[in-house]
Order: structure tokens, then sequence, then C-alpha cells
């Protein structure tokens, strides 16, 4: 669909305040500072702010005015990353080009979640009963469609003529292979079935890995990843380690980017049986790539020796149930410390700023006394009660706790 002349407009004017900012010295300043982080190097802690409720927020969704979908998306990524910059930026880097990730189809492992709704609930029917019907189950042969992608990247290249480069991406594999089993099989019964079954359980997650690592080798091979990305899991990814020496610059391998793994159901599951039924059969996989970022809600403080067997992990998370102390305690340095601060914080009837600050403070200053790179990632943030004034004054607490 061709764009009109006032939806070409509305691109161009939002491109060139984006261009400015991406423009700005602070932009090297901070890739320079993600670097020494990512690197375990001195640093201070960084900050970002992700997975926001768009809806309460007064950035211009009401006034997206581009219909054809690529021209849509880079309206609303525009509009977006403008909002947020001027608002709470804290740590993000605006990059100088649009991003269009390539295209790709039937890359998802497993069967297709069925969900049943019941008004506002929802649910997954349970698939996926027998060790017989996990076995049958097929490696997806992925398609790529670089016909379209050509035509997608000149459609947007040309509305943005003279003012952004846009480029085309590669992609991002998620590796949290529980992630999608609970989508198939609820996690009620997979923590029944670790102790009823466990050869069950061991067999989904064998099935698991093999379809994973089937769809990265075809990734690999039509060039599908993205070498060295900007983002990971809401935090900032760049590294001096990737790509890995040897990349040839047109097909990235595992081995030249990041992934993000996890098993956020098995958070009451002791070490031994997380590490049989993850990290173990994982490994294979995770291993395979230049840098790893481990975890999301599950609390992992009593689990970061098992995670050490793990070759590539450099980000830890530490969500709001992990004991922050016991943490930094095991890690001592030796990974990224990705402090989940609660969202609640800023969902609550009222915004209580004192909270916040003993929060954050608390959670650099254990991190500096065991000597662990940290970094607070405000994310899953679901409500802010209609108030966005919530998040600057979140952004400003948390870039003078780390500045001070």
């Amino acid at each position: 669909m061709k764009p009109s002349r006032g939806e070409r407009d509305v691109i161009r004017e939002l491109g060139k305040r984006y261009a400015e900012i991406a423009a700005l010295p602070r932009q090297r300043e901070t890739i320079d500072a993600w670097r020494r982080l990512n690197g375990l190097r001195p640093t201070r802690p960084m900050v970002r702010i992700d997975q926001l409720p768009w809806d309460e927020l007064d950035w211009g969704g009401q006034e997206l005015v581009n219909r054809e979908n690529d021209l849509r998306n880079v309206e609303r990524f525009l509009r977006q990353t403008i909002y947020a910059w001027d608002r709470f930026k804290a740590d993000m880097v605006v990059l100088p080009c649009v991003e269009l990730g390539k295209t790709v189809r039937n890359a998802a492992i497993g069967p297709a979640g069925i969900v049943e709704r019941i008004g506002l609930a929802q649910h997954y029917v349970e698939q996926l009963g027998t060790i017989e019907e996990v076995r049958a189950l097929k490696t997806p042969v992925v398609e790529p469609d670089p016909e379209l992608d050509r035509r997608r990247l000149a459609l947007v290249s040309e509305v943005l003529d003279g003012i952004l480069p846009v480029r085309l991406t590669g992609l991002m594999r998620h590796s949290g292979l529980w992630d999608a089993i609970t989508m198939v099989i609820s996690p009620e019964r997979i923590v029944y079935d670790l102790v009823d079954r466990p050869e069950y359980i061991a067999a989904v997650i064998a099935k698991y890995v093999e379809m994973e690592s089937g769809v990265l080798d075809q990734y690999e091979e039509y060039g599908l990843l993205e070498a060295a990305p900007s983002t990971i899991h809401c935090t900032g990814a760049f590294s001096d380690e990737l790509p890995s020496a040897g990349y040839d610059g047109k097909k990235a391998k595992a081995k030249d980017t990041w992934t993000f793994s996890m098993a956020q159901m098995f958070s009451e599951v002791s070490p031994a049986m997380h590490d049989e039924f993850d990290i173990t059969p994982l490994k294979p996989l995770l291993d395979r790539y230049g840098l790893v970022y481990y975890g999301c809600c599950e609390p992992l403080h009593n689990k970061i020796d098992i995670i050490r067997k793990l070759k590539s992990v450099r980000k830890i998370s530490v969500s709001p149930w992990a004991n922050k102390e016991i943490s930094a305690e095991h890690m001592h340095g030796d990974y990224v410390f990705s402090a989940k601060p609660n969202p609640a914080y800023v969902a609550m009837g009222s915004f209580d700023a004192k909270l916040v600050r003993k929060d954050l403070t608390e959670t650099v200053e254990i991190c500096r006394r065991h000597k662990t790179p940290c970094e607070l990632v405000l994310k899953d943030v679901s409500t802010v009660c209609n108030d966005p004034q919530r998040l600057t004054a979140w952004e400003r607490i948390a870039m003078e706790v780390v500045l001070g």
C-alpha cells in the first residue's frame, strides 16, 4: 500500500526528531558504558526501563496515521522512542538508523497453544499427554522470505530518504524452552510430573532442545541471526566480545550473538532438580551462543552454582523474589547482577519515592560490597495507575542512586 503524502510527512517529521537524538554524543558514551558493564569491567550500574503499559502513556498512540503495516510499526517505534527519551531515558540508546527485522515463518517449535477464554480469563488447553506424543514432534522447516524483505526495506527507505538509513536486521532466538512448553502443558502438571513421571519430563525437554537446535541450525544456514544485537531481554547488549573472531559480516552464527533462557516454573524446584531438567539438557544448546542472559522472574539466589555450568552466561536475573545479598555473594563479580526492581512500586495507590530509593540504594550497595557489576531494569510494568509521571520519578531516583 503506497503511503499518502500526509502519512509520509508524519514519519519524516518524527524521523528528523529521532535522528537529532541519535546524533547526540551521549549515545556513544552510553554504548561504551554498556560495553564496560557487559565486559565485567569497572563502571557505574546501568539503568533501563522497558515492557511498559503503553495504553496508559500519552505517546500519541491515538494519532497513528499510517495504514501499511511496516510504516505503521515504524511510526509507532519512532513515537514511543521519542516519548521515552524525553521522559525517562535512563541508559537507553537510540541508534542512528531504523531497523526492520527479517521475515521468517514456521519458526515456532512444538504444537501451537490452544487458548480457551472464559470472560476476561484464559487458559491453554492441555496437550502432549504421553511420551509417544512428545517423541512424534518434528523440527519445523523455517521459511525466510528475502524477496518480501527487499520490498519492505525499499518502502521504508524511500519514506525516510535523506533523514535516516534503514537496516534489515537479523533475529534473536528465545531459548527459554519451558516458556514454550507451558503453552501446551500446564505448569501445575509439570511440577507434579517432575516427581511422578520424571522420564516423561526428560523426554519433553530433550525433544524441545532437539527442535530448537534444529531451528537454530536453519537460522545460521539462512543468515537469520543478528550479530551483536543492541539489546537482550530489556537490557543493553553492547559487547566487545561479539561478534566473535572470524565473523564474515554476512551470516551470523550463534557464537556471534546473545540468547536468553529461563525456567520460571521451576521457582520452587530444588537446585538439583532444576539442574537435571533445565541446566543440563539445555547446556549443549546454550553453549553454542556467544553470550547468554539467564533467568527472569524465578528466584535464582540458591542456584548460581548450577548456572555456572553454562559457559556463556554473562547476566543473571535477580528478581524481586530473590535474596539480593546471597545472589551478589555467589556471583562475586563473575556475572552482571541484573536486578529487577519490583514493578509494583510504580503501581501502588500512591507513588512512594522513599520506598523506591531505599530499594535501589540497597541493591547498588550490596553489589558494590561484593564487587559485582550491576544493572537496574524496571520491566513487566503492567500499570502505572494512569500516572506516567511515576516512570519519570522512578528514573530520576534510579539515576541519582547510580550516579551518587
